[in-house]
C-alpha cells in the first residue's frame, strides 16, 4: 500500500554528455588540458587553460542526435577565473566541412559563482556534435577552469513520441471543442 502514485514524478534528466552515455571530446583547443574531465562527474577534476587564450574552445561528440534544449556548465575550482560568456554550436557533421555547418545555438552567460549552472536552449536545436567557446571569464586569475558540461533532451525517438503524445492531447482537445459546439 506504500507505492501509491503521489501524482506526476520528476523526470528524469539524461546527461547526453557524460562518458557513460557515449560522448566524447573530439577536439579543443591546443592550450586547454584535461578536456576529458568535462564528461565525467567527478567535481575534483577539471579542464584548465589559460585565461588569456582568446581561443578556448572544445567539441562534444554525442552518441546520438539529440533534441538540445538544455545545457549546464559546472566549476567547483575555487582558485581559478570562470567562465563569463561562451557559445554553443551544434553540428550534424564533423568534422564541419566549412564553418557554415555549425548552427549558432546563442551566447549565454554564467553567474560568477561555482557549483552547476543551467541554461536552456533560446530555440530546442538538434545536434550529433556541440561546440562550445568560451569567450570572456571572470576574474583575474591567471588560468580559467570548466569542471562539467551536461546535455539534456531527447533522442529522435523520445521527440517523436513527445510531438506524438502533444498532438493526441490536442486532437482530445479539439474533439472536446466541437462535441460542445454541436449541443
Amino acid at each position: 500500500d506504500e507505492e501509491e502514485d503521489d501524482g506526476p514524478r520528476e523526470k528524469l534528466l539524461v546527461d547526453y554528455a557524460s562518458k557513460l552515455a557515449g560522448a566524447q571530446i573530439l577536439e579543443k583547443s591546443p592550450s586547454l588540458k584535461g578536456a576529458s574531465n568535462l564528461l565525467t562527474g567527478d567535481i575534483d577534476r577539471y579542464a584548465i587553460a589559460p585565461c588569456q587564450d582568446k581561443k578556448l574552445y572544445v567539441v562534444v561528440g554525442l552518441s546520438e542526435d539529440i533534441l538540445v534544449k538544455q545545457i549546464k556548465l559546472s566549476n567547483y575550482e575555487r582558485y581559478s577565473s570562470h567562465v563569463r560568456e561562451f557559445q554553443i554550436l551544434a553540428s550534424q557533421e564533423y568534422p564541419a566541412p566549412t564553418a557554415e555547418y555549425w548552427a549558432d545555438l546563442g551566447v549565454y552567460e554564467a553567474k560568477s559563482k561555482s557549483g552547476e549552472q543551467a541554461f536552456e536552449l533560446k530555440e530546442p536545436a538538434w545536434a550529433r556534435y556541440l561546440k562550445f567557446r568560451f569567450l570572456s571569464h571572470y576574474g583575474k586569475e591567471h588560468y580559467c577552469t570548466v569542471s562539467q558540461i551536461k546535455v539534456h533532451g531527447s533522442t529522435m525517438l523520445q521527440g517523436f513520441h513527445e510531438q506524438w503524445i502533444e498532438s493526441e492531447k490536442k486532437g482530445r482537445e479539439l474533439s472536446g471543442e466541437e462535441g460542445e459546439e454541436e449541443e
